[in-house]
């Protein structure tokens, strides 16, 4: 059965730069499944090059030489070559080699790069190639990412979302035994550490600004911010709490004074210094404490994300993507569903140690289920929770990067005190809509 797909009107972006490319017409069928069990006599054959991105080194290349000859001896007329490009700059060597008549056969590509070589004719469209059986493996937040306008471009890969970080030690302090679940309760917390410890205890990671939109966008809980390419993010009361109780707690001193850069690598290291008890990101956090700083990665723990169990969680893809060009489709579409299925997904989350899979197979496995007490473990454990909730909350547009800004800039100056959080709020309306307009784009999130 096809999953129900709800797309979002993605604006027209004037003066596209043409590739002139024309995709390949394909009149063989369906594409394979996503069982191990096929062999020689589907007829399969030729070469077939796929682009991995930034998965270079150990453990990925003992990995992806097990991957080959699996797929090889499944289908031994099949010569598969897989070559890895650094992750930025693996669109521009996309969209050059579509032009230059030598782009690989798959390719893994993020959404935002799926989309633009899409919209330029430089993808196959999948929607006929891959089976209802195949759709129906992967979670569907997930899968809807490959959606772009009414065609399916890519199948999705591995995954990251968000999980709650935090100090065990000082919650103990403080007498808090659970992690907060919204804004208020996220204030009344830090304020209790704070007092407790007598430091500066959330922070919000900002970095582009990109995080606090995503945010927004959770605590709005499936209601739009955005209708028909005009802000109604100023009438939503959840948003406005969130400014206010930000700038308290930064005047108060429960955020420190580093959150007006509000990097994912300051949350780090504050983190690592004991100078930081609460905050939310992806597994990859730990990375550096585990080494760095021993005695705190002991301490610390993983929780739910810190909002409503129910509200929308983002989650980062990365997807596999066939270029038009491919002069072995069914072979391409083949190779994209044996890499993503749901036994290749789980080994390669085992290798990765710090990614999610995509299928929901893959997630029942005792890895994910039972995975330990260690705090890398448990981060896993709490962001496979949310996935089924999970999706691709920020639509790529043309303007993206202004929305960004917008909102970084309105936000800092928020907690600084410059200006009222609803000051803030309706600040970040008024450059969308300007936005919006310029750029003329109707949409709807």
């Amino acid at each position: 059965m096809n999953k129900k797909v709800k797309r979002l009107s993605l604006g027209i972006i004037a003066g596209i730069f043409s590739l002139g490319i024309v995709a390949c017409s394909n009149d063989q069928g369906k594409g394979t499944d996503n069982s191990n069990s096929k062999d020689s006599s589907d007829g399969l054959s030729g070469e077939v090059v796929m682009w991995t991105a930034s998965l270079s080194g150990e453990p990925f290349d003992s990995y992806f030489e097990k991957l080959e000859a699996e797929f090889e001896k499944m289908h031994p007329n099949v010569d598969v070559i897989i070559q890895d490009i650094p992750q930025n700059e693996i669109e521009q060597k996309v969209l050059t080699s579509l032009t230059g008549g030598d782009a690989p056969d798959v390719v893994n590509l993020a959404p935002r790069y799926m989309v633009n070589i899409a919209k330029q004719g430089g993808l196959l469209e999948l929607d006929d190639l891959v089976s209802d059986e195949v759709k129906d493996s992967y979670l569907e937040g997930p899968f809807n990412s490959g959606y772009f306008e009414d065609g399916l471009y890519a199948l999705p890969w591995y995954l990251t979302t968000t999980v709650s970080w935090y100090n065990s030690d000082y919650f103990e302090q403080a007498g808090i035994t659970k992690t907060p679940s919204n804004t208020q309760e996220i204030y009344e917390t830090a304020k209790a550490i704070t007092e407790a410890t007598g430091k500066p205890s959330f922070y919000q990671i900002i970095n582009e600004g990109d995080t606090v939109m995503e945010k927004m966008i959770t605590l709005a809980n499936g209601e739009p911010i955005v209708e028909k390419g005009k802000s109604v993010l100023q009438d939503n009361e959840k948003i406005l709490e969130f400014f206010t109780l930000s700038q308290k707690m930064y005047q108060e001193g429960i955020m420190p004074q580093e959150n007006v850069e509000g990097s994912f690598s300051t949350a780090q290291e504050l983190f690592m210094a004991g100078n930081l008890a609460l905050t939310e990101s992806g597994v990859t956090f730990l990375g550096p404490i585990e080494s760095g700083a021993p005695d705190v990665y002991k301490v610390a723990k993983a929780g739910q994300p810190l909002n409503d169990i129910d509200a929308p969680m983002n989650v980062a893809v990365m997807n596999f993507s066939i270029p038009s060009t491919t002069d072995n489709p069914d072979a391409a579409v083949a190779l994209a569903e044996f890499v993503t299925n749901a036994k290749n997904q789980l080994e390669f989350a085992k290798v990765a140690g710090t990614v999610l899979p995509s299928t929901t197979e893959s997630l029942e496995d005792e890895y994910f289920q039972n995975p330990g007490d260690s705090p890398k473990a448990l981060g896993m454990l709490e962001a496979s929770k949310s996935l089924n909730r999970s999706k691709v909350l920020i639509p790529i547009l043309e303007n993206t990067s202004e929305l960004y800004e917008a909102v970084k800039m309105a936000y800092v100056k928020n907690i600084l005190g410059d200006i009222t959080p609803k000051e803030a709020v309706q600040e970040i309306a008024d450059k969308w809509d300007e936005s919006f307009s310029k750029n003329d784009i109707d949409i709807t999130f």
